[in-house]
């Protein structure tokens, strides 16, 4: 579902697209970087004796360099996030081992990890699975926060997926950056971007 499909506000799309532009800009400056070390270090690295007699080992490293912007830019995720707007079908919540652990649980207990999926049914009527929350289970977690029937938006570049908000209520989460303001307002308090309330609206 592209931006233009679901009339999003001036400042929304603007918001999406640098979103996009930014990991590609540190891919390309990390490639930049990747590629003038190769042509600085080449002629050192495959004089040295052993890297003479195995070329293969400098062809791996200089592999490895090349594939670190992959991992560091976040251009993998960029291409994975999508803007959506739909309503929940389904929600389910698993919970699993954790082991990033801190000091006190044991390696064999470590820690549990909830994460909420999304079943989103969008306004061409497919269902996609939407993963939206992924953290270490705490005692007030509240894993029913989404319910089938809600409408919920997601912004590309956010980490947020936000619940519209019904003509009667009063409060509004923020798509970008989360934080709850006055519906009334329009806009969020702190980071000033359209509040998806708009979508009530339509």
């Amino acid at each position: 579902m592209k931006n233009n499909e679901l009339n999003l506000p001036a400042d929304l799309k603007k918001f999406a697209r640098v979103s996009k532009l930014k990991p590609v800009l540190v891919f390309v400056l990390c490639e930049l970087i990747s590629l003038l070390f190769f042509f600085f270090t080449k002629d050192f690295m495959y004089q040295t004796e052993y890297i003479a007699k195995y070329n293969i080992i400098g062809h791996v490293f200089y592999a490895v360099i090349f594939l670190i912007p992959f991992f560091i830019s976040g251009i993998r995720q960029a291409f994975s996030d999508k803007t959506y707007l739909g309503e929940v079908e389904k929600v389910k919540v698993t919970t699993t081992q954790d082991y990033q652990r801190a000091f006190k649980p044991s390696i064999d207990t470590g820690y549990k990890r909830n994460t909420i999926y999304l079943f989103v049914r969008d306004q061409n009527g497919g269902v996609e699975k939407r993963k939206v929350y992924s953290t270490r289970a705490k005692q007030d977690q509240e894993l029913d926060y989404f319910k089938a029937g809600d409408r919920v938006f997601h912004i590309y570049g956010s980490k947020y997926t936000v619940i519209i908000p019904k003509p009667s209520d009063t409060m509004a989460q923020c798509a970008v950056c989360g934080i709850t303001t006055d519906i009334n307002k329009g806009y969020c308090h702190k980071c000033g971007y359209t509040l998806p309330s708009f979508f009530s609206k339509e």
